[in-house]
């Protein structure tokens, strides 16, 4: 059996075809009519006058502020945050479209028992879905009927609008309240224990006769709601003892009392490592601020959104894992982690901050006061109303957060003050964090910071990390040029300087290769002036330009189809970095420029690419003469007068033209 990663293009266009872009983009944008366009506030970033429009016709989107673009795929992307084949299928759904029989998350498989088998499996994830939507209908009933439980939540800052908007609710002390409310309704038991809903009971247990009891009991509680907006398991919070006796319930303690805090087990549809409670809610307003905070606690959460921090989200019950930072870093660049200011908490602090290094990613801290929680500072308990003085503190807790590693490093520099033996305590414990640095580039500056804080050399902090200095290279520098044909005879393939960002020129000549028309003409003939043998990717030094120009030469009938169906090309891979420019010169109906402007951008990128020939085999004469090479020294000698004439005659040929 092998695999396939691409999905059909027919199936994707049948999606395309059944579903409305603006219908999509309209959940989440108020648009107007103007022109053949439609517009609106771009949801991907803060503004005040619209610039983000919409090309029904098309199907695609762009953004003229932040520059994001791309079609109905993109759009449900970006919007929630999924991969491409969640997109999928959360658009197929829409459409009430069934995926392929071979579709496994964009992989296929021609054996039928493999088809058979994913089919089961997707039949199980959407009942198990639907059952953890009924019991968390279940528990907001129970919300409903209970006043204590509604006081309760008031005291910590939680308000009906905020109830609604997560969807919290309340289970009673009953052993079996939500097993018996199940098989009232013919729910399917055995798939409430695969969800860890409810368990069968033992012999001497106190559930009822019907044989099951409920997981969670006497519990406020909390949906986990992952970013498609399915229910994908609970979070549940021991009632205080009034609440629990208002209830009827009785109060246990010692051995025979439950835990404080209780999550769903693992699960097909649950799995906490790759969950965070309240992303659902608050990913608009981490893709807003590019700042995502990361408290302990359920109630933290929902008392920091009552207060107007609304880029806040929790972990299930599980430290920070590196799932939890590749989810997080498709909203935002900064992760901020505000968590208790007690041991408990500093230890996970810095365990947060180890996972970040073992990602490459140096995150923020921010330090509750000692013993006080979150919704102890922002609201009074006995009334739950707003403390404005609590507000003002945590804002300025938040903006003044720092990187946790600058933390760190400080406090243990202070210690290195102490004399030798402190000193090198805090080198190996600063040795230990940096050596878990995952980016090569911001360890090494964060290893001159670190010595000279320590008072020791570089070598001497990298010998403790147990890497050689300089040992370790950089993208950059393990990366390896591929070799044209056609260089002058003694010389090597030129370095191509690989640049960071999209220059001018090369927008002008990507937005002329998706237009088409006299730019596809102007680059034709480009091509002929390249030397021999080199492609239209020579004309590129950006890395992700050169890939995608790369692939659409070598894909049979790509030029055609992105002029005829722009919109079937931007469902390839392409760098998020060019779906922008490649939008903009698609939905754009003004000319981006001047055909002059783009004979300028094609003349700086052929006499760029001479230019670097030409630096090649200097180089290389100046090893021949070295070596006492006449034959090569006068063969290299034709080759570099050749290519001076060869740039020469470029310079002058759209003059001519």
């Amino acid at each position: 059996m092998k695999g396939k990663s691409k999905i059909p293009a027919e199936f994707l266009q049948k999606i395309k075809d059944a579903v409305n872009i603006l219908d999509v983009v309209g959940e989440h944008v108020v648009l107007r009519k103007t022109g053949g366009n439609s517009v609106g506030l771009c949801p991907f970033h803060s503004e005040r006058s619209p610039s983000f429009s919409v090309h029904e016709n098309k199907g695609l989107y762009h953004c003229y502020g932040c520059k994001k673009s791309g079609d109905l795929f993109t759009f449900a992307m970006e919007i929630h945050g999924i991969t491409f084949p969640e997109a999928v299928e959360e658009l197929a759904e829409r459409a009430r479209l069934p995926l392929p029989l071979d579709w496994n998350g964009g992989l296929a498989s021609d054996d039928p028992e493999v088809q058979k088998k994913r089919r089961d499996q997707r039949e199980n994830q959407h009942i198990l879905f639907k059952l953890n939507l009924f019991a968390m209908a279940f528990f907001r009933q129970q919300l409903k009927a209970q006043v204590e439980v509604m006081r309760y939540f008031k005291s910590r800052g939680v308000n009906d609008d905020l109830a609604l908007n997560f969807r919290v609710g309340a289970v009673p002390p009953a052993w079996d309240a939500l097993a018996r409310h199940m098989a009232d309704k013919k729910a399917p038991l055995a798939k409430a224990v695969e969800l860890g809903l409810i368990r069968p009971s033992s012999k001497n247990s106190r559930a009822s006769s019907m044989g099951y009891f409920d997981l969670f009991r006497n519990r406020a509680m909390f949906p986990i709601i992952d970013l498609r907006g399915r229910v994908a398991g609970f979070g549940g919070r021991t009632l205080p003892e009034h609440v629990t006796r208002a209830m009827g319930g009785s109060v246990e303690s010692g051995e025979m009392a439950p835990p404080k805090y209780m999550n769903s087990p693992e699960s097909p549809v649950f799995q906490k490592s790759k969950l965070a409670f309240g992303l659902f809610q608050a990913q608009k307003h981490v893709r807003e601020t590019d700042e995502l905070i990361l408290v302990e606690g359920y109630f933290d959460v929902l008392a920091l959104h009552a207060a107007g921090f609304e880029n806040v989200v929790a972990t299930c019950g599980t430290s920070l894992t590196p799932e939890h930072l590749r989810l997080f870093q498709r909203f935002a660049k900064k992760i901020t982690v505000l968590f208790d200011g007690d041991s408990a908490g500093v230890s996970a602090t810095e365990r947060a901050m180890e996972v970040g290094l073992e990602q490459g990613l140096v995150l923020s801290g921010a330090s509750l006061p000692r013993n006080l929680d979150p919704d102890e500072l922002l609201f009074d308990q006995s009334t739950g109303q707003s403390l404005p003085q609590g507000r003002e503190q945590m804002s300025a807790l938040l903006s003044g957060s720092r990187p946790l590693l600058a933390t760190r490093l400080a406090e243990e520099c202070a210690k290195a003050r102490g004399g030798p033996e402190a000193r090198t305590q805090a080198l190996r414990c600063v040795a230990g964090w940096l050596g878990k640095y995952k980016d090569p580039v911001g360890r090494q500056i964060w290893v001159e910071e670190a010595a000279k804080g320590l008072g020791v050399t570089p070598g001497l902090l990298y010998q403790a990390m147990g890497v050689h200095a300089g040992a370790q290279p950089t993208s950059f520098e393990a990366h390896q040029n591929r070799r044209p044909q056609g260089l002058p005879r003694g010389s090597q393939r030129p370095t191509v300087e690989r640049q960071k960002a999209l220059t001018t020129a090369e927008r002008v000549l990507l937005q002329g290769l998706a237009i088409g028309g006299d730019y596809s003409v102007l680059l034709q003939q480009a091509r002929g002036k390249l030397p021999k043998d080199c492609t239209l990717v020579e004309l590129f030094v950006f890395e992700p330009a050169r890939d995608w120009v790369s692939r659409l030469i070598h894909e049979p009938g790509a030029f055609e189809l992105m002029r005829a169906s722009p919109e079937k090309i931007l469902t390839q891979d392409i760098d998020p970095s060019l779906r922008p420019v490649l939008t903009e010169a698609w939905v754009t109906k003004e000319p981006l420029f001047t055909q002059a402007e783009f004979k300028n951008a094609l003349d700086r990128a052929l006499s760029r690419n001479w230019a670097r020939f030409s630096q090649q085999i200097k180089k290389a004469l100046a090893e021949a003469e070295a070596k006492q090479d006449g034959d090569l020294h006068a063969q290299l000698m034709k080759d570099y007068l050749d290519v001076q004439r060869k740039i020469k005659e470029f310079n002058n040929f759209y003059d001519e033209a």
